[in-house]
């Protein structure tokens, strides 16, 4: 091992401090207005660099590239799982915008092509199987009795099993051969964690269909890690996660957790098939499909399910049969990896990664492979004791290596006294980072304020420590240099005067050919002048667009914002082109009254007639979004877009959805909604309400919080009887 200088170690005469100040008080009138400022700007060009490989995506597919449309598809998703980890990105729009445009191209795109590459995610394959499930041929496919293995969690063999096992001998056999070949690193892995918790080993092929047998997987729902775990279900088994580590990514934390969790599902409901139901979709849809079908069985209950989770338990079974005998389904000349093995480690600090592979005399690959729950360059700051794996047999070297560091290079920290006037998102955006990582290395919360005086810890990577260190000192010396020549001129000298001295202006970026000649086909060009106010979101709903859209059609990039006067090119569908073109001329209050009537009718005109038992007509509420209504429902948001015809997840106060829940209380109880916070039981507007099977009137009063005398008035009803399918009128 080398430990030279030009590694990025600081000398002695650097600016550093070996951990940060746990006790540096916080005080400055401007951090909390500035704090986000940096996590902006780095949110913005990840947003962007994957808007670029979103639109390379879109070109490709209309130039006929399936292989590139995918693997720029794959590249999109890879830049805004990368910004997934910023605190409180899930409130940024534009993030979650361009997520689910960038998911429902991808997922209309894989409607139409006739396989995946293999590059593909497993979230691409599984919708791509989806889809294509039912139509596959099983006549010629036999499967003997004796390829069955005996195990504990039941494999049958039926047309569901065996269209799956079609599949994956077919258009998804890449896949499967990189299952089966990461298997070897896993799986002897999982097997001994299973068999500490005392559960059936097989229940680990579960990861094949979950993940693809990657650790780093994280799914278009936000599930993360070989196993999928959510970060609340994550949390519920220990699995912490943050800026800097997310352990729903560490191979061994992980599948401890998942069999915890899949125990706590058997004891509950006492059957393989319904753990994994449970495990994919929720234990309410179990107990919803146990409630809808009068049974326990899976198969009695598959169609009451979500499309993805229909095809899950055959999934998991044709997968088993094919791991348990690959030689049976033609798979047997796969070799499967090398098992990880490896040595812990202790790491008290926080250190480049690249730095600790020297010390293990390996590659950082290798580190990144076997800890692959570190999701930044280097190991956590605060975070004494940090187990890390190094290759087996070298955890000697390693502490051997490490010790010949001096103590006072070990770390990648310079440090940064705090001065009148400055704020975190100055610091932050001086030294590159964000300004969430500044308060979280330091210990600050972003309500307190800078004190003047007090030293922050500034975390930055090996090879650019030093680079930095001497431009800020440099900086300092021009900073006193300035302040000396404003006091010469009577003016008093500031960070923020500093700062704005120095400010670049922004170079244009310039588009690229590609960019420019974005054009799609089957619509017609609208061009529309922003007034004063308006945002990419208002225009996107006039025009029933995408914002991201907009800023491809117009090489807009994240970061830029329109003005007044700037002219739009809207793509709009041929057939709606005049329609559109009134919107375009017309006035603010002309466009909401189309958009307003358009809406409607496009939701609920399909509907008028749907008044079955098994649904409900649900008034949309302002502040209502789709993910809300599907959670108090317990249904899938993919089976609402379905049923209501919706393109995209867009919709508005005064919508009428059409929802399929015949078994619900029968509308979710007051009593839960409130509890949830999500929609009010109380309809806005009259609501027709069709009468369900077990409903009273004293139930249905009760659900909407309303009067029995009122509910019979406004029906004219002469006494309680109902009859299912009786529609009743429900008024405010």
């Amino acid at each position: 091992m080398v430990l030279a200088s030009s590694s990025g170690f600081f000398t002695a005469s650097d600016t550093v401090q070996t951990r940060p100040n746990q006790s540096v008080d916080v005080v400055d009138s401007t951090a909390a207005d500035s704090a986000g400022e940096m996590n902006e700007k780095q949110i913005a060009e990840l947003l962007e660099r994957a808007r670029e490989h979103y639109l390379l995506a879109l070109q490709a597919q209309a130039e006929g590239d399936s292989l590139m449309s995918a693997d720029e598809f794959e590249e999109t998703i890879k830049h805004l799982n990368e910004a997934s980890y910023f605190p409180n990105i899930e409130e940024n729009t534009d993030f979650n915008e361009l997520t689910r445009s960038v998911v429902e191209d991808y997922e209309k795109y894989i409607a139409t092509i006739d396989s995946l590459g293999a590059n593909s995610s497993i979230f691409a394959l599984r919708e791509k199987m989806n889809l294509e499930i039912e139509k596959i041929d099983i006549t010629n496919i036999q499967i003997p009795a004796s390829l069955i293995p005996k195990t504990e969690v039941p494999l049958l063999v039926n047309e569901y099993t065996k269209r799956t096992l079609s599949f994956f001998m077919g258009k998804g056999r890449t896949h499967m051969e990189n299952w089966i070949y990461r298997s070897g690193k896993y799986f002897p892995i999982m097997s001994r964690i299973f068999a500490e918790e005392g559960l059936p080993p097989e229940l680990m092929i579960l990861s094949l269909p979950e993940s693809g047998l990657n650790p780093t997987a994280r799914s278009w729902a936000k599930a993360v890690g070989l196993w999928q775990f959510m970060k609340a279900t994550g949390s519920l088994y220990g699995l912490r996660s943050n800026y800097w580590y997310d352990e729903r990514r560490d191979f061994e934390k992980a599948t401890r957790a998942a069999a915890r969790h899949m125990k706590d599902l058997y004891r509950e409901f006492n059957d393989w098939h319904l753990v994994f139901v449970a495990y994919n979709a929720g234990g309410g849809w179990v107990r919803k499909g146990i409630r809808r079908s009068g049974s326990t069985d899976y198969w009695e209950m598959r169609r009451r399910l979500p499309r993805e989770t229909r095809n899950y338990v055959p999934q998991y079974i044709a997968v088993a049969l094919i791991v348990m005998r690959p030689e049976a389904f033609g798979f047997g000349d796969v070799q499967k990896a090398d098992s990880l093995t490896f040595d812990y480690t202790t790491v008290n600090d926080c250190i480049d990664l690249g730095i600790l592979a020297e010390c293990a005399e390996t590659d950082l690959e290798t580190i990144k492979e076997l800890n692959p729950e570190l999701t930044q360059w280097c190991t956590p700051p605060n975070y004494p004791g940090y187990k890390l794996r190094v290759p087996i047999g070298k955890a000697a070297i390693f502490a051997e290596n490490y010790a010949k560091i001096p103590e006072d290079k070990k770390f990648d920290f310079a440090t940064h006294t705090i001065r009148r006037g400055e704020t975190v998102g100055q610091i932050a955006s001086r030294y590159k980072i964000t300004s969430a990582v500044l308060l979280e290395v330091n210990k600050l919360s972003r309500s307190k304020r800078l004190k003047v005086g007090a030293t922050l810890v500034i975390p930055v990577k090996s090879n650019s420590a030093s680079a930095i260190v001497e431009a800020q000192k440099k900086k300092e010396k021009d900073d006193i240099e300035r302040s000396n020549r404003l006091k010469e001129e009577g003016r008093k000298f500031t960070a923020s005067t500093a700062s704005a001295s120095t400010v670049q202006p922004k170079m244009k970026r310039k588009p690229t050919p590609r960019q420019a000649a974005y054009e799609p086909k089957g619509r017609e060009k609208v061009t529309y002048v922003v007034k004063s106010g308006e945002t990419l979101g208002h225009i996107a709903e006039w025009f029933n667009v995408r914002a991201s859209h907009i800023r491809n059609w117009n090489d807009i990039s994240y970061g830029r914002h329109i003005y007044k006067g700037q002219r739009l090119a809207i793509w709009v569908p041929e057939e709606k082109y005049e329609q559109y073109k009134l919107i375009a001329s017309g006035s603010s209050t002309e466009k909401q009254k189309v958009l307003s009537q358009s809406s409607k009718k496009k939701i609920s005109s399909d509907h008028s007639d749907k008044i079955t038992p098994g649904w409900i007509q649900h008034v949309v509420k302002k502040g209502e979004t789709l993910e809300k209504i599907a959670s108090v429902y317990d249904v899938a948001i993919v089976d609402l877009k379905s049923w209501n015809k919706l393109r995209t997840s867009r919709i508005n106060a005064g919508d009428v959805l059409e929802v399929y829940a015949p078994d619900q209380t029968e509308e979710p109880a007051v009593e839960q909604v409130k509890k949830k916070k999500t929609i009010s039981a109380v309809p806005s507007k009259p609501i027709s309400y069709v009468v369900r099977r077990g409903d009273t009137l004293e139930k249905i009063a009760e659900r909407y919080s309303i009067s029995i005398p009122d509910l019979k008035k406004w029906n004219d009803l002469k006494n309680t009887r109902l009859t299912v399918g009786q529609k009743l009128k429900i008024q405010s």
